[in-house]
């Protein structure tokens, strides 16, 4: 990998991290409690909306949260067996908020008027008049990235989940093609665009767009993977290498720390012997534009080659979640998953195979995480159908298996129980509607 790349990286991480050290701060603390009981509920995760800052209340059911001071705050209370509960606090002039908070449990009760044996997919947006290309959450609602004909034209819509629509803005028509939507580890979404980089930021059921500068998106925000107990973790990860490393770095240090190396070893060795089947004449290339950029020669030489485009090459899979007081780095290349504390220390690890079926082409090389209920989900297709399979994130071991209602379901995403998808049927004239359908 490029040295300079991560030196760059790590500076403008550092820079970010030392800025939000220097804003105004609140302490927020008080209790959560059962509505119903009144007793005090346990291991509830706490959120401050569009900011990296999550804390989880003691065996007491109490908090203490340290945030940023702002007119308006939002936080979010979730807990697997409870609704999810949004509170706007207006700060004013106080350093210090007191806060009861009470939690309704989530019902379990089968749908009253549902005549079928299994839950369908429903519809919680569809109009006939454009078509949804990527979603992502915001607090209670939805965020759209919508267009009538092509991405060309784009348009963000803010809606909540029965479909109604709060308001749309169109993207500027200098920023280029919209892409997609990515979540950053501050909490926001981000939009990206041929040319341009976008925030999301919501006032008043408003949506407003502002500006990120590619490099510092490309440097401090999208190699971020998680934070957790005033560590953020990040990687000089590469679709285009073999092996990439995952760090930590605490906000008030100048130094990151190497958690954990990734490598597919035998693939490697393939990548680094491209270099000695190029001629003469394009070793001799690949060793100038290596010392231009101050890289390794290998890495030209497999670009060069056309290695990284090749059948034999397997992009690097091996993601990090942060479960509650737990880091784990599933690790699919030596087939362990990892398990750290909140002190970057390594708690053990355990044998997983769940990505070994039968046919190596089923499993799709995604984990999806449903951060409320705290569960994770391998990602499979056969036959054309798609499949979720429940992964115990504590053993490596497969839960159960789920199949979706739609064979054709994308930009696959979970909440609450939940799976969310984009899907249009095949051979019909509907456009790309948003569905959701229970995990059973």
């Amino acid at each position: 990998m490029k040295v300079h790349h991560y030196i760059v990286m790590c500076l403008v991480l550092m820079q970010t991290l030392h800025t939000q050290a220097q804003i105004e701060t609140i302490v927020i603390h008080g209790v959560v409690k059962d509505c119903k009981t009144k007793q005090s509920i346990q291991h509830v995760g706490i959120k401050l909306s569009n900011y990296p800052a999550a804390t989880i209340v003691d065996s007491k059911g109490e908090f203490n949260f340290t945030v940023p001071k702002k007119p308006v705050l939002k936080l979010i209370f979730f807990h697997p067996a409870y609704q999810s509960l949004i509170r706007e606090i207006k700060t004013g002039d106080s350093d210090t908020i007191h806060l009861i908070i009470e939690l309704a449990t989530k019902s379990n009760l089968l749908d009253t008027v549902s005549i079928f044996s299994k839950h369908e997919a429903e519809t919680l947006v569809g109009k006939p008049n454009f078509s949804i290309y990527d979603f992502d959450f915001y607090e209670d609602k939805l965020l759209l990235l919508c267009a009538e004909r092509s991405l060309d034209h784009a348009q963000l819509k803010l809606a909540d989940y029965s479909g109604k629509i709060f308001s749309s803005i169109e993207l500027p028509k200098q920023s280029g093609t919209a892409k997609n939507f990515f979540h950053d580890y501050e909490g926001y979404t981000d939009v990206v665009c041929e040319d341009t980089i976008f925030r999301i930021d919501v006032w008043a059921n408003e949506l407003i767009l502002n500006t990120i500068n590619r490099k510092v998106f490309n440097n401090s925000v999208k190699p971020v993977t998680d934070t957790a107990a005033g560590n953020y973790y990040f990687s000089n990860y590469s679709e285009k290498y073999p092996s990439f490393n995952y760090y930590y770095l605490q906000a008030n240090d100048s130094v990151a720390q190497l958690l954990k190396t990734i490598s597919n070893s035998d693939l490697l060795k393939l990548y680094n012997f491209e270099y000695y089947y190029l001629p003469s004449r394009m070793q001799l290339e690949a060793r100038r534009i290596a010392d231009y950029y101050k890289t390794d020669v290998h890495i030209v030489a497999a670009m060069m080659s056309g290695f990284t485009q090749s059948m034999y090459y397997d992009a690097l899979y091996a993601p990090l979640f942060v479960f509650k007081d737990t880091i784990c780095i599933f690790n699919h290349y030596n087939d362990q998953l990892y398990h750290y504390d909140l002190k970057n220390k390594l708690i053990d690890s355990v044998k997983i195979n769940y990505h070994h079926p039968k046919n190596w082409r089923d499993w799709k090389h995604q984990l999806f995480v449903d951060e409320p209920e705290n569960k994770v989900y391998a990602f499979y297709s056969k036959d054309g159908h798609h499949y979720l399979k429940q992964i115990d994130h504590h053993t490596g071991k497969e839960i159960f298996t789920y199949k979706l209602k739609q064979h054709s379901a994308e930009k696959i995403k979970i909440k609450d129980g939940y799976v969310y998808y984009v899907y249009r049927p095949f051979g019909s004239t509907q456009e790309r509607f948003l569905y959701r359908e229970r995990i059973e």
